[in-house]
């Protein structure tokens, strides 16, 4: 008999592999633009990813968490792609569940800014995490939330496949007629964030989250808020987040609101005094936006804005910031 968090892992990966889309979605009103995106909120680690096709070339803008998601993305995109191969893929910042399916698309150029790239140590590699998934103490509250949470993906079937070409500032490349334009953001949601637009589609990867509460790693949250106007900016007809569901500009303004409330509300509790974590429990007591998914990631914000707040040099690491996200989630 499985324990409950194995129990739930086994449920949450049956149901993800039901979800797995097994055909590209055709972006409406921009042809040779498809979207691979894994339904659901409330999950770690599927990310839409966002293929271009047109004339005898193709691009994919971002690559899935591990080789099976990788392989059932690439199937599902065989039929648009036909006898053609994807000669660039681009990462929008360095989290594995951006990164770690590159590999699957060899000879391809591997576009990513050069700050993501340079941060590439501080990332965990595929066999790193799937040494922390599978072999950090059960019985701890990191330990079991890591269970939880992406014991569902085979880190295992990865292998990492680090960026062959970098920018700093803005690179434009083609995809047969599109013009692809890359803008770096970061840091933001990570160290080397960029968008990427396609005439009046933009790409965000994970400066916007849509739907579930977003984790940020580097920050501040000025910076995410920056990276979003920037976004409203060049004025896109349809914006692909990170993770959740295609939206407009109506729901990008939608979530600056709740990015400047959450700034405000946390600056609120620093200057009063709270913890990081009294902080925390305050915001939720009060119905800091109740129905989104995955509220604890919203400690990782905290702590992450706690130390710019402070002037610290550095952020905490990304296991301390999960384990802290962990603890407040079992309480």
């Amino acid at each position: 008999m499985l324990d409950p968090v194995n129990e739930r892992v086994a449920r949450i990966g049956q149901n993800a592999l039901m979800n797995l889309p097994t055909q590209l979605t055709e972006i409406p009103g921009a042809d040779g633009l498809y979207l691979w995106a894994p339904e659901g909120t409330g999950l770690w680690g599927y990310a839409n990813c966002l293929w271009v096709i047109s004339g005898p070339d193709a691009a994919v803008i971002d690559t899935p968490y591990d080789g099976p998601l990788t392989r059932a993305m690439i199937a599902a995109a065989q039929p648009r792609l036909e006898d053609r191969t994807v000669g660039t893929v681009v990462n929008t910042h360095a989290n594995g569940d951006h990164t770690f399916g590159n590999f699957l698309f060899p000879g391809a150029e591997i576009i990513a800014t050069r700050a993501a790239q340079e941060h590439l140590h501080h990332e965990p590699t595929p066999q790193e995490m799937h040494a922390l998934v599978n072999q950090s103490p059960a019985d701890s509250l990191l330990g079991r939330y890591l269970r939880e949470h992406f014991g569902v993906f085979d880190f295992s079937s990865a292998q990492l496949a680090a960026p062959t070409s970098t920018f700093s500032g803005r690179h434009t490349f083609a995809v047969g007629d599109k013009e692809v334009e890359l803008i770096e953001v970061g840091p933001a949601h990570h160290v080397g964030d960029l968008v990427a637009r396609i005439g009046d589609v933009v790409c965000t990867g994970d400066v916007f989250f849509h739907g579930d509460h977003p984790p940020h790693w580097a920050g501040p949250l000025q910076n995410i808020i920056n990276a979003c106007e920037l976004v409203l900016g060049l004025n896109p007809r349809v914006i692909i987040p990170g993770h959740g569901r295609p939206t407009d500009q109506t729901g990008l303004e939608e979530h600056l609101i709740y990015l400047r409330t959450a700034q405000r509300e946390i600056r609120l509790r620093f200057e009063a005094g709270m913890t990081a974590e009294k902080a925390m429990d305050d915001l939720f007591q009060r119905g800091f936006y109740p129905d989104l998914g995955l509220p604890e990631r919203l400690m990782i914000v905290i702590a992450v804005e706690y130390s710019h707040l402070a002037g610290g040099s550095s952020s905490p690491t990304v296991l301390e910031l999960a384990g802290q996200a962990a603890a407040w989630s079992y309480r």
